[in-house]
């Protein structure tokens, strides 16, 4: 017997029409002089960011944000710390960088941000390996932490939207899940 296809959730359409936006965002910053983005991370957190729930789309954009300003302050530093020593090549990007996510993960740990560590790296790691050699260090750090709080912004406000669903007044729904709400003494047996 074959089983059905679920349907494709609200969750999905969600982060569908989420990337869609942060997409429209980046182009619309192209015609401004806000400067241009990359709507990858954008996306990336509004994926995120759409959660199940409300409350945990909140808890998951308070990590990122946190992640993403910690990992990018730590990657400004860095590129600020490379340039003034002269630069190098990619091995030295590439070997300093990892040795630098002992403060950065030891960071998240002194602020009691744990949860955050991940973006901490995944930021840090982006603005050092990707942007070691670019012409200006300011303006990717800038943009970096700008289209994640575009993404992250895009995620709560769609995770907060719910569609209007009808209310089915005339159905009683009994649910007895190890006897915890309904006893089988009350009912008898099934």
């Amino acid at each position: 017997m074959k089983k059905p296809l679920p349907p494709i959730g609200a969750r999905i359409m969600k982060s569908s029409l989420g990337s869609l936006i942060c997409v429209g965002i980046y182009f619309l910053r192209e015609l401004l002089p806000i400067g241009s983005g990359i709507p990858f991370y954008s996306i990336l957190a509004v994926l995120w960011c759409i959660q199940p729930y409300t409350t945990s789309t909140l808890a998951m954009a308070k990590q990122r944000t946190i992640g993403t300003f910690l990992g990018a302050a730590y990657g400004l530093a860095f590129l600020l710390v490379f340039r003034a020593l002269g630069g190098g090549n990619k091995t030295t990007v590439y070997i300093t960088s990892c040795l630098m996510l002992i403060p950065v993960l030891y960071t998240t740990v002194l602020l009691e941000k744990r949860n955050a560590s991940y973006f901490s790296c995944v930021v840090f790691l982006t603005i050092a390996f990707n942007h070691s050699f670019d012409e200006n260090p300011y303006l990717f750090a800038f943009n970096r932490v700008l289209d994640t709080l575009i993404g992250i912004g895009v995620g709560v406000l769609l995770n907060s939207a719910h569609r209007p669903v009808k209310q089915k007044e005339n159905v009683l729904y009994v649910s007895g899940i190890d006897s915890v709400l309904v006893s089988s003494r009350v009912f008898g047996r099934w």
